[in-house]
């Protein structure tokens, strides 16, 4: 049993493992094998003689060895994405590809200890707040495969002290009704329909962002003044958009639409009618492109629109588009809506969720309850 540098007829240099399978069929039988360097030739030796010690060994195998953190991936990957949606695994695979194989591609499995991932953990942390620990929650799953195919004895991620994220101690960022006001008069209905439309509408039903660029005309009902929300928007694994279903089954919902918003829808889809662009149909998108108006709006589009208009008009608290859906459930709940009829039309799974992520007390809310105790205790005399 030995590795050797040899050279191969082609002018390669190699490293040649040879290992000792025992007896076969009666005669001795050697296991050889040719890689690119002394590092990958002692892994194989070492994982060979394993397989061989635990009967492992099959000589038919052609599975390539897995010697770098990028081998492991690729026969990691295949299985892991028949596990998820599309859309994850498209997240996934940019988070894998951006910042996972760059720092760890090239290194052995076994050159993988759990300073260096600490150290990496620790790099993410000072450009990230919070993408740092799903990069180490993947790189952890990952190695944690590697475990399971025998491939690393025990997983050096298990070792690892992730920080803690940084609390602002500020109040969850919406926009209260005088905020979401201001931003309305900042878009001219006239001469930005889709824009306006669009924004009047997520901030009035607290519609997610995926589930508004895969609205149809049709689930738009004029006669009883609703909204039907039953699917969502989703990047494939290839970056190829698709229709899907919502979030969850408490995703599917109807929404009762304001006087105010089904004039606006009328208006906007009286323009698509008329559009000589767009056939006249209800299965068309509500929201579609302004470069191919048979196709549906980008999904990134509309979070480009609310920051340009934000930054435009100097508005103050900066929010995303995910923060006008905090604005919708915050406001709702302190016009005095029931936290259960919040949580229907929000289409979160259950109150808890409604209350947990949302439902941010501002300083004004904070006076006027602590003034409401004062009032409360104040009346008992002794």
């Amino acid at each position: 049993m030995a590795i050797k540098k040899v050279k191969l007829k082609s002018g390669a240099v190699r490293y040649r493992v040879t290992v000792n399978a025992g007896l076969v069929a009666g005669k001795r039988k050697n296991i050889v094998r040719n890689v690119q360097s002394m590092q990958k030739a002692r892994l194989l030796e070492s994982k060979l003689k394993l397989d061989v010690a635990n009967g492992l060994y099959d000589e038919n195998d052609t599975t390539p060895p897995v010697q770098t953190f990028s081998d492991l991936y690729n026969q990691w990957w295949p299985i892991y994405v028949q596990t998820v949606e599309g859309s994850t695994a498209y997240k996934t695979k940019q988070l894998f590809h951006n910042h996972l194989i760059p720092m760890f591609g090239s290194k052995t499995l076994t050159a993988i200890k759990t300073g260096s991932i600490q150290s990496a953990v620790s790099q993410w942390r000072e450009t990230t707040t919070k993408a740092y620990k799903e990069r180490f929650i993947y790189l952890k799953k990952i190695l944690s495969f590697a475990v399971k195919m025998q491939y690393i004895e025990k997983n050096p991620a298990d070792g690892v002290e992730l920080p803690r994220g940084v609390r602002s101690g500020k109040s969850p960022v919406y926009w209260d009704n005088k905020q979401v006001a201001r931003f309305l008069t900042c878009i001219d209905p006239n001469n930005d329909p889709e824009k306006y439309t669009m924004f009047l509408l997520m901030v009035s039903t607290g519609i997610r962002r995926e589930e508004l660029c895969a609205l149809n005309v049709s689930d738009v009902n004029f006669k009883t003044s609703t909204l039907s929300i039953n699917k969502a928007y989703a990047t494939g694994l290839n970056g190829k958009e698709s229709i899907k279903g919502t979030k969850s089954t408490a995703g599917m919902r109807t929404i009762p639409l304001t006087p105010k918003v089904t004039i606006q829808l009328k208006k906007w889809i009286a323009l698509l009618d008329t559009s000589k662009i767009i056939s006249i149909r209800d299965d068309r998108p509500l929201f579609p492109s302004p470069q191919h108006f048979e196709k549906r709006l980008g999904i990134n589009r509309p979070n480009k629109w609310l920051k340009d208009i934000i930054e435009a008009n100097h508005l103050t608290p900066r929010i995303t588009l995910h923060g006008l859906r905090k604005s919708f459930v915050t406001n709702m709940i302190r016009s005095g809506v029931d936290v259960s009829t919040v949580q229907r039309l929000a289409g979160h799974s259950t109150p808890d969720v409604t209350l947990r992520i949302y439902a941010g007390m501002n300083q004004s809310d904070a006076r006027e309850g602590i003034d409401k105790l004062a009032e409360y205790m104040e009346q008992v005399t002794f």
